[in-house]
């Protein structure tokens, strides 16, 4: 024992960081990954490059994540709880544009805090279609969300009865997913808040208008006033 009471510490073995550093080491680690599989994805993701850019050995690699595909599935991990959390903050308003644009606006949020994670959530719908055994939680939490918000808006009357649902949920969850591939994809620098500002008003103003507009007029059922538009008169 030391005189202040603690046990005396043995030597650490190589790779094998304990405590504050071996958090530090893994989100080094995490973030290195999140960015080769951006680049290049999942198939020729390995170990190798993301050693080379965490200047880690491959036992340190291992010693956190013995596969790439346990890696892998702590990105899926974390990407899940980025997205789960969007969502509760999106549920937390009443009606359905609100809704939507409360969740855009989350997802912008962390894109400026995180980018990489969110342009990971883009690259993990390519990779559930090239690799249909790695999990897609993070697709299927997505498309619920989106499939209750529209269930709701018909529920409430803020869609006609007749609204082709399916289609609708694969609408909008392609404008997102679109709007992330465009936004992470670029070379050059883009305004995601900009951009997603201007998804919002398509999505208000021509997909859902009628959702908005009855929104802004007090609850009123304007459904026969449009013509031409969502749940307008033909």
């Amino acid at each position: 024992m030391t005189p202040r009471g603690r046990p005396r510490g043995g030597r650490r073995g190589p790779g094998r960081p304990v405590g504050a550093d071996a958090e530090q080491t893994r989100e080094r680690i995490v973030q290195a990954a999140y960015e080769v599989v951006n680049e290049r994805g999942y198939a020729a993701t390995t170990f190798q490059e993301i050693a080379k850019r965490t200047g880690l050995s491959r036992p340190t690699l291992n010693y956190y994540f013995a596969s790439r595909e346990d890696l892998y599935r702590a990105l899926l991990q974390r990407a899940h709880e980025v997205v789960t959390s969007c969502i509760r903050i999106a549920k937390q308003h009443d009606t359905t544009l609100d809704r939507l644009r409360a969740y855009i606006d989350a997802v912008v949020a962390v894109w400026q805090r995180d980018g990489a994670v969110v342009g990971f959530l883009v690259n993990a719908r390519l990779e559930s279609y090239r690799h249909p055994d790695l999990p897609a939680a993070t697709v299927a939490a997505t498309r619920g969300f989106l499939g209750e918000l529209i269930t709701g808006a018909v529920d409430r009357g803020e869609l006609p009865p007749h609204t082709d649902q399916a289609s609708l949920v694969e609408l909008l969850y392609a404008m997102l997913w679109g709007m992330g591939a465009y936004c992470g994809w670029q070379r050059r620098p883009v305004d995601v808040e900009v951009i997603a500002k201007q998804l919002q008003s398509v999505i208000g103003d021509g997909l859902l208008p009628v959702v908005d507009r009855d929104h802004r007029l007090g609850g009123r059922d304007t459904r026969g006033d449009t013509r031409g538009g969502v749940g307008g008169a033909p």
